[in-house]
């Protein structure tokens, strides 16, 4: 099971280039394929990205809704039509296209990704902070709804 934690802010040069780090490859490692699966995230200035195998048992869910439906439609073209297989060269290395690099607001030089379990986020590290800073205020309620509702966010 692929589980990518912790955050970490690396260069990210003109042409989209930037190393995945060490962690992250290796939770890649087990993968088919040294791919990473990068998309937009459609509402907010950020990239998801997954290892290939993981990427394709997550697309493999939209087949439980029926081909045909606005839901399916909708999302095959969020996340299917829009996803970006960008191989790992042997430096450890991917390089992000720039309507990706546009999109997170990657114009600083460097590129902040950040381990969310089964799949990373890269963003701009300056977004990356403002959005921890708005996410605190959701923090007590957020262990609630992980927890069943329970006060203090604690498992009975």
């Amino acid at each position: 099971m692929t589980m990518f934690l912790a955050s970490y802010t690396n260069a990210l040069d003109k042409k989209g280039r930037t190393s995945v780090p060490a962690g992250f490859r290796a939770e890649l490692a087990a993968q088919s394929r040294q791919t990473v699966v990068v998309f937009a995230a459609p509402t907010e200035p950020y990239l998801f990205a997954w290892g290939y195998d993981d990427f394709l048992q997550f697309a493999e869910r939209l087949k439980s809704l029926p081909a045909l439906s606005p839901e399916r439609q909708r999302l095959g073209r969020a996340l299917l039509a829009a996803a970006v297989p960008l191989p790992v060269d042997g430096d450890g290395r991917i390089m992000l296209p720039h309507h990706l690099c546009a999109h997170a607001h990657l114009t600083d030089g460097k590129a902040l990704f950040a381990g969310q379990g089964e799949y990373f986020t890269i963003w701009d590290p300056t977004q990356f902070e403002r959005a921890q800073q708005a996410d605190s205020a959701h923090y007590s309620a957020d262990l609630a709804a992980l927890f069943g509702g329970q006060a203090g966010g604690q498992p009975t």
